[in-house]
């Protein structure tokens, strides 16, 4: 079933985890590439490991072969701590741990397809993201801040945003601040974010400590002219009361992992000229016709947030002009790899599902949402 938590649930049955395998920009074989990590696996683990890379390859290979030469397009949101270091739930399942070959990010990046042009990747938890993890995704990006450095092999294809997810914000205090204001100057820094309000996974009586964390983040983003990743989940009221409270017009917003109401999104459009609303691998779980029920009839801007249908509407009634593609790597990897670890490799699915229900060329969908990633993020 899927509803307006369906990604949240997504999540906790999937988990972030190692990567699978592809063609790198330059040719390259699947990962994992000479000079990366790899996973030390029996006879029959690595004969596993072979044929996850030869269905990711082959998946590359046929989505460039659908596309022309030109073709660009960009994963506006991921997190690679939790990809590479396989720190969400479903990062020690059988199904990762036998068939993703544990890679660094040089080899997943080398993995990717031609026409990507790479990934944002949010740094927005000051805590661990579980109890065993080594470092925190704050934590992560004070490590790994060379891989952003122009002398870096990768950094052409990476950027990053700093904030703190509502998740944790009990972590917001003036030293939050101070570390979001400092990273903000790295120039490969391109956003705030993601920040916001959870009433999914969170009780209303947390509402108080959420709404200081965000505010603070949404005043800073306005002052220092960073663009802001909003995750806002069953809170439409008051993520809509802050952001006409504080934020201008034309303030550049992604609005990221959306699964709420029509109505909302088409009236967030409407009142900031630069937002956009970002999709996941969660909308690939959709069955490839309109769910029964839906018929012909116009999509509905009214519609219950529930059911496949809902997603569908969503994807019909938000312009595509208004769009971005994500993954929201590890979480909600696309058919047909449910389950594994998604990674920006894996985005160009959830473009191929927004052509098919919107009925447009994949390209339309690809210059669309790699254009909205321009307007956003200057990138």
């Amino acid at each position: 079933k899927m509803n307006g938590g369906e990604s949240h649930k997504a999540r906790r049955r999937e988990g972030r985890g190692g990567i699978g395998s592809g063609r790198g920009s330059q040719g390259t074989l699947p990962y994992p590439a000479v000079g990366e990590t790899r996973l030390a696996v029996p006879g029959f683990a690595a004969g596993v490991q072979a044929e996850y890379a030869r269905r990711y390859a082959a998946d590359l290979e046929r989505v460039q072969q659908l596309l022309p030469e030109t073709a660009r397009w960009m994963d506006s949101h991921c997190h690679l701590e939790s990809i590479l270091a396989r720190t969400w739930r479903g990062g020690g399942k059988p199904q990762v741990l036998a068939s993703e070959a544990l890679v660094d990010v040089y080899g997943l990046v080398a993995s990717w397809p031609a026409g990507l042009d790479g990934c944002i990747c949010n740094c927005v938890f000051r805590r661990l993201s579980k109890p065993d993890a080594r470092v925190s995704e704050w934590g992560w990006i004070d490590e790994n801040l060379h891989i952003f450095a122009i002398a870096s092999s990768v950094s052409h294809r990476l950027w990053f945003t700093i904030g703190l997810h509502p998740h944790d914000a009990d972590n917001w205090d003036s030293a939050a601040e101070r570390k979001v204001r400092d990273m903000c100057v790295h120039p490969k820094c391109v956003a705030i974010g993601e920040c916001g309000l959870d009433f999914f996974k969170h009780g209303r009586d947390e509402a108080e400590k959420q709404l200081r964390a965000f505010r603070g983040q949404v005043q800073l983003a306005v002052e220092l002219n960073k663009p802001l990743v909003v995750h806002a989940r069953r809170a439409e009221d008051l993520c809509m009361q802050v952001l006409s409270d504080l934020v201008p017009r034309h303030h550049p917003i992604h609005i990221h992992c959306y699964s709420d109401s029509v109505r909302h999104a088409l009236q967030l459009c409407e009142q900031w000229e630069n937002l956009r609303i970002g999709f996941t691998g969660s909308i690939t779980f959709l069955p490839k016709n309109r769910p029964k029920g839906g018929g012909k009839a116009k999509a509905k801007i009214d519609s219950q947030l529930e059911g496949p249908e809902h997603t569908w509407d969503l994807l019909r009634c938000i312009p595509l002009s208004r769009m971005l593609i994500e993954t929201d790597g590890p979480y909600m990897c696309p058919e047909p790899f449910r389950g594994q670890t998604a990674h920006p490799g894996h985005v160009h699915r959830v473009a191929e599902k927004i052509a098919e229900v919107k009925g447009v060329p994949l390209l339309e969908v690809m210059e669309a949402t790699r254009e909205s990633c321009r307007v956003v993020y200057g990138i």
